[in-house]
């Protein structure tokens, strides 16, 4: 009886720890562009932005665009909601969408259900839906498949968010001075002369108050994508990363000068993890086992690049 017991109690304790060991793992990426006037955080480079009036303009340098940060959902499969949530704007475009109920200009919810079931067929809105030209990218990454209502399936959900202050963020264009608790944030620098392309990783310290900045000639895209990784650790997965390269290395090495403010250089660098709440605020809620959810972001600012060289 007592050996019974024993193994009664080993196996409880088994179920239990697999039960904690089953996370939802939730991994966001997009780019935050800044430049002379309007802010824009996407995952879609030179999606057109809405019009911006004075009155929605922040202090932090204007108001501007978190445009289609990707999200992905890896872990258990589960059915239940996912929201979005802004206090800092408004949210204005969203994938896939939902019905007026499910969302208003602060919020939107998603109720969905995800699970290793392969996808068949993606639906097909015909250019209609917003950043839809990049979707095939975004599909090649290993994740929990999203079902919806009306028999829509993706691997991915997305929206769009228009901040009304970029006054959080460490550094930016209206920006003239560093926080010391952001000084070692790792940065780089990406620049077209007439003699070729040029990277430099530093750090905002070295960016704002003018230390050494070093220089090398890129013959690949290579040295780039490596930073990306970098930056990345325990945050996105290698195939995630490389839908993010996918869709923007064309603008980080030669789209980015021709937005406004751009002519001296590309500055990169990512959001700390503290601050991209004050951005939005993504929550999960299972419906049938209450699983622990992690949520990671990758959330890059790319700005104008002030300096000499």
């Amino acid at each position: 009886m007592k050996i019974t017991l024993i193994i009664l109690f080993i196996l409880a304790s088994y179920g239990y720890c697999e039960l904690e060991l089953a996370h939802i793992q939730v991994h966001e990426w997009g780019v935050l562009t800044l430049g002379s006037t309007n802010p824009v955080l996407s995952s879609v480079p030179g999606t057109p932005s809405p019009v911006i009036t004075s009155d929605s303009m922040g202090s932090g340098g204007g108001a501007g665009l978190l445009r289609a940060p990707v999200l992905y959902f890896h872990g258990p499969a589960f059915s239940g909601t996912v929201t979005v949530r802004t206090d800092n704007g408004s949210i204005f475009d969203i994938y896939p969408s939902v019905p007026d109920t499910d969302r208003d200009h602060s919020h939107c919810t998603w109720t969905a259900d995800f699970s290793y079931n392969d996808i068949q067929e993606y639906p097909d809105f015909h250019g209609m839906a917003p950043g839809e030209w990049n979707y095939d990218l975004w599909r090649e990454v290993y994740a929990l498949s999203i079902s919806g209502a009306n028999d829509w399936n993706d691997k991915f959900l997305y929206y769009e968010t228009a901040p009304q202050s970029i006054d959080f963020l460490p550094y930016s264009p209206a920006k003239e001075s560093l926080s010391e608790e952001y000084m070692g944030v790792e940065a780089m620098i990406i620049q077209r002369r007439n003699e070729g392309i040029f990277l430099a990783r530093c750090t905002l310290g070295n960016v704002v108050y003018g230390g050494d900045i070093e220089y090398t000639e890129l013959d690949t895209d290579d040295a780039v994508l490596d930073v990306l990784f970098d930056w990345s650790t325990d945050i996105l997965e290698a195939d995630e990363v490389e839908a993010l390269w996918n869709t923007w290395s064309a603008w980080m090495f030669r789209d980015y000068i021709y937005e406004e403010g751009y002519g001296s250089g590309l500055l990169m660098y990512r959001i700390p993890d503290e601050l991209t709440e004050k951005l939005s605020v993504i929550s999960v809620s299972p419906e049938e086992v209450d699983y622990p959810v992690d949520i990671s972001r990758y959330l890059l600012v790319a700005m104008p690049f002030r300096g000499e060289y």
